[in-house]
């Protein structure tokens, strides 16, 4: 369902199932949606098993509180949403165990080839290509804070539109508009500094 249309009745249908504890609907709403959960969480975090983690997380919480969920927007921007607290609560909740939020190149590196959505390049020299670029996006992600991620992972990559986000964030649109253009600059000068260090941080 597109933000601000009003929900067909094969889709009211489908949320009553869910409000209902249909576990044959919980299936399917974790099928059409893990994808772009799991993406979201991936770039949030550049962990994959804490993204893995957190995305059971999130759908576990989803069934219990669907009666919370109006169809105001679309069941992905709730998804999403859940999925952002989710991710705050994640930090907060580790911020002290862990040394740094920011993930190590090594890290980064040994998961470059993982794709959240899609299929992996069968050709050897494609996916070296691939896990460069990889690399290079997810050190210059883990460089801008976290509200400038946030924002630009929902509109450059997962292509919602400012009203979703506005409806995911609770943020005005301009503000969202200024932080989306603040974190492409930055995001583009951590990336030249990057491919200008030879893939060096430092």
């Amino acid at each position: 369902m597109e933000y601000g249309r009003a929900m067909t009745q094969p889709e009211r249908d489908f949320l009553e199932r869910l409000r209902q504890g249909d576990h044959q609907a919980f299936t399917q709403m974790v099928r059409d949606n893990q994808d772009r959960v799991y993406s979201y969480l991936y770039r949030m975090l550049g962990n994959p098993y804490e993204a893995a983690e957190v995305s059971q997380e999130v759908f576990l919480a989803a069934f219990r509180f669907v009666s919370s969920y109006r169809g105001e927007s679309s069941l992905t921007t709730w998804l999403l949403r859940i999925a952002s607290n989710m991710f705050k609560n994640h930090v907060r909740h580790n911020a002290r165990r862990r040394r740094s939020r920011e993930t190590s190149f090594d890290d980064v590196f040994e998961h470059a080839d993982y794709q959240p959505i899609g299929q992996r390049p069968e050709n050897p020299e494609e996916l070296v290509a691939r896990n460069e670029v990889e690399t290079a996006i997810g050190i210059a992600l883990n460089g801008l804070s976290e509200e400038f991620r946030e924002v630009l992972i929902l509109r450059d990559m997962e292509l919602m539109t400012y009203e979703e986000i506005q409806e995911l964030t609770g943020v005005p649109e301009g503000t969202i508009k200024s932080r989306l253009h603040r974190a492409r600059a930055q995001l583009g000068r951590l990336l030249g500094r990057y491919v200008d260090g030879g893939g060096d941080k430092g």
